[in-house]
């Protein structure tokens, strides 16, 4: 049987379609981009090398080929077509477990059931591909001997002291000899075996976690006072600032050795020490010069200075690129945001009094300040560009993020 139409009947028909088409189109989100769709990281072979890549807009781009963060080029085999495989993936088991970063990834292991023979080491929240802010647990967490301990100096005495965080309670106190004394800093080399403390008494001091005794004094040139504190991020090389008018120099410890390996000349009474993420530059802060010092750390060499004056302390985002400078010369204090591939000033944040310490949160988000002689604590708020700043009274020292 054949069906005949009228023309009316046609045309009210397609009139029909053409409607229902124009509602699909608009009911589409068309102009979403690949970007959108795949968030995040993959590695892929690129002149059969592996290479950390991501979208922009519609278009692969390639992040980098170096290592970076969790990404490590050398756990990638490019010698087959397709995508590159873990290497080792194919062998017998236990597999090497892997997360979105890669193996090791940024996945935290849970504490350890035994009492640790090292300090307690956290693993990053940062690591590729970023995680966002989580906040966090508010029931209280179970004790056990796994949790962070603290170190703390005592300028006035030859000595550390080693606090447990869960419970609170001072573990032990450490004597460092009495020539040295005068503690300033301390830091912790990766591993967790190993702090390393300055002596404004002409000393560096090592000390082994596992036994909490110093195992060796590095006394150096009574022209030089050990003040500020940095380690590398392979745990090979400590930094070391001289807070000495007559010889403001930074030195450079090989951690394995103990022995001095270079003598960096720099600013008046350098103080702070800070690396970048991937160690790769060194930034010398003064409270009494009138700029701040950046060296190459590969080439132990001068890379430029910057004309901000009675620095104290600098904060990195997770990529390293873009600095943020805690400065006095201002009233109130400001902290100067740079971006660390032109050494430019972007941005400035008015905040309290003598700024001193800075850190940056779990999220590149928000910076922490302690205004020193303002008796405040500014946050800033890096997405909304907006400062806070709150009085706490005395003079704020320190920061730490417990997690």
């Amino acid at each position: 049987m054949n069906l005949r139409f009228s023309t009316s009947t046609k045309l009210m028909a397609g009139g029909i379609l053409l409607s229902m088409g124009w509602f699909v189109l608009a009911s589409c989100d068309c102009d979403e981009s690949k970007e959108d769709k795949y968030p995040g990281f993959w590695v892929a072979c690129i002149g059969n090398k592996p290479a950390l890549m991501s979208y922009s807009g519609n278009n692969a781009t390639i992040v980098s080929s170096d290592p970076a963060a969790s990404f490590n080029p050398a756990e990638y085999d490019c010698s087959h077509n397709g995508s590159p495989h873990y290497k080792g993936s194919e062998s017998d088991a236990p597999f090497k477990v892997g997360s979105p970063a890669g193996p090791g990834g940024y996945g935290r292991k849970p504490h350890q059931t035994a009492a640790p023979t090292a300090a307690f080491i956290p693993h990053q929240l940062r690591d590729l591909p970023f995680l966002p802010d989580t906040p966090p647990s508010q029931a209280s967490p179970n004790c056990d001997s796994s949790f962070p301990d603290i170190l703390q100096t005592d300028h006035n005495l030859p000595m550390l002291t080693r606090v447990s965080t869960c419970p609170f309670a001072i573990k032990t106190v450490i004597p460092v000899p009495t020539i040295a004394g005068n503690t300033l800093q301390v830091q912790v080399t990766p591993d967790g075996s190993t702090a390393i403390a300055t002596s404004f008494g002409s000393a560096v001091n090592f000390i082994d976690l596992a036994t909490n005794t110093v195992t060796y004094t590095l006394m150096t040139d009574s022209s030089i006072n050990p003040d500020g504190l940095a380690i590398s991020p392979d745990g090979a090389t400590a930094y070391v600032t001289s807070f000495n008018p007559a010889n403001p120099v930074v030195l450079v410890i090989n951690i394995a050795s103990k022995q001095i390996t270079a003598t960096l000349n720099t600013i008046q009474y350098p103080s702070g020490a800070t690396l970048t993420p991937d160690g790769s530059q060194l930034w010398i802060t003064s409270p009494l010069a009138q700029s701040v010092d950046i060296f190459d750390t590969l080439s132990n060499t001068r890379i430029t200075g910057l004309a901000i004056a009675q620095t104290v302390d600098v904060a990195f985002n997770s990529t390293g690129t873009h600095a943020y400078v805690t400065s006095g010369q201002t009233i109130p204090g400001s902290v100067y945001e740079i971006d660390t591939a032109t050494f430019k000033t972007t941005n400035t944040y008015t905040v309290g009094l003598d700024p001193s310490d800075i850190k940056m949160s779990y999220g590149d988000q928000w910076l922490v300040v302690n205004n020193d002689s303002g008796g405040s604590i500014s946050i800033i708020d890096l997405l909304k560009g907006t400062v806070a700043t709150t009085a706490v009274g005395a003079s704020p020292t320190g920061i730490a993020f417990v997690h």
